[in-house]
């Protein structure tokens, strides 16, 4: 099993998140526990092997403003899960990690209602940052999964839409999609972080959608982003 490499992690914030991770490994658990309680700030109120267990946990009153989840998991698979996570704790944000990098995984994690997709073998400076994004609004994707899902949006076509995307929510919208950072996109538009949250955050608005790849397949469709 992938352990992290704690070597490059970030520095320990100075407000715990308190967080529930969701893995049957149990090595992997507790390398990921360690670097989030040691080096990340965040408190690992409840981690669990099986779906069932968290969701009894959380029935039960354990409250979180962040989940981790595999997807392959004994008994109820993760993808099920997700979805009565979102339903049981609507305010926290969800991050698939796993190793599974198969289109209809992903995309069936991400229609349950993730809010990003992480790889398991990234480092944890690569975890680190992509918490930070979850945690202000970011739906992250790692690069491996951004790719592959890009090569699916070019293949639709564009139908006409009611409400337009601003020409910047359309840059930090394809920028994200492409798998950049919210501080990559920041550098690249030079804007700030906030703002290229808050863009994207509008275009999930317009678009109706709660996911990256919804927003993008949804811009595509209206006209609004062009992949090819």
């Amino acid at each position: 099993m992938n352990r992290l490499d704690m070597s490059a992690a970030t520095p320990k914030k100075e407000r715990s998140i308190r967080l529930i991770l969701i893995e049957d490994h149990a090595d992997f658990r507790e390398s990921v526990s360690m670097v989030l309680t040691e080096r990340g700030g965040y408190e690992c109120v409840g981690g669990f092997s099986t779906m069932e267990d968290a969701l009894e946990a959380i029935r039960s009153g354990l409250k979180a403003e962040l989940v981790l989840s595999d997807l392959g998991l004994p008994g109820m698979s993760g993808i099920v899960g997700i979805r009565k996570i979102r339903e049981l704790l609507p305010d926290a944000r969800v991050l698939v990690l796993t190793a599974f990098t198969d289109k209809a995984k992903v995309f069936a994690a991400l229609e349950a209602g993730a809010h990003g997709y992480l790889v398991k073998a990234g480092s944890a400076a690569r975890l680190m940052e992509t918490l930070e994004e979850v945690l202000a609004g970011g739906t992250p994707l790692d690069p491996k999964i951004a790719g592959m899902i890009l090569q699916t949006f070019r293949q639709l076509s564009p139908i006409s839409g009611a409400e337009s995307l601003s020409a910047r929510e359309c840059e930090a919208l394809q920028l994200s999609a492409k798998g950049l950072t919210r501080k990559e996109i920041a550098d690249e538009l030079k804007l700030s972080e906030h703002s290229v949250t808050e863009y994207i955050k509008r275009s999930f608005e317009k678009l109706h959608v709660r996911s990256l790849p919804a927003a993008v397949s949804e811009a595509i469709r209206r006209g609004f982003l062009d992949l090819s």
